[in-house]
């Protein structure tokens, strides 16, 4: 452990140097751990019949904190929430996590099929499952996903023909 210390001290400034030249700004502390996780990965695995240390340090440490970002990258991406979103007129409408009102389902529903329009009403009103929508109706699962299949079909027809 004293030796990864003394390693750790040495190549500290390459590890600032690559966190500097990837443009990373938020987060330093952490990518500099990752960093040290690099440093210590290409010591345990270092044969010097291969080349030099440093040259595999410093690929070793930058593939890491190059994995690390694009890993960030892609929760960020993912997982931002979304306050607002716009209507065909360009305005910002808040989005609410409430269940959408039974007319204005109703009104999506006009061209789909009478259990079409049950699988509707019973997601997105009262928020059911597949599952709890087949108990309650006494149909089996696979039939609710036939009933789902063929709303959503018909939902995206409309809204590409009233979209356009």
């Amino acid at each position: 452990m004293d030796d990864f210390s003394k390693l750790a001290d040495q190549y500290t400034p390459m590890i600032h140097h690559i966190i500097k030249s990837l443009s990373i700004y938020k987060n330093k502390e952490e990518f500099f751990q990752v960093g040290l996780i690099g440093l210590w990965e290409a010591q345990s695995k270092f044969d010097p019949t291969k080349g030099k240390f440093l040259s595999y340090a410093y690929g070793n440490v930058k593939g890491r904190i190059l994995n690390e970002l694009k890993k960030e990258h892609l929760l960020e991406t993912r997982n931002t929430p979304l306050e607002f979103e716009s209507n065909d007129f360009g305005e910002e409408i808040p989005i609410r996590d409430e269940p959408l009102q039974p007319e204005r389902l109703q009104s999506y529903c006009e061209g789909l099929t009478k259990n079409q329009s049950k699988w509707v009403m019973l997601t997105f009103q009262e928020d059911k499952s597949l599952t709890e929508i087949a108990e309650q109706l006494g149909v089996s699962v696979a039939a609710v996903k036939s009933w789902r299949q063929s709303a959503l079909k018909k939902l995206r027809k409309n809204w590409a023909a009233y979209s356009t």
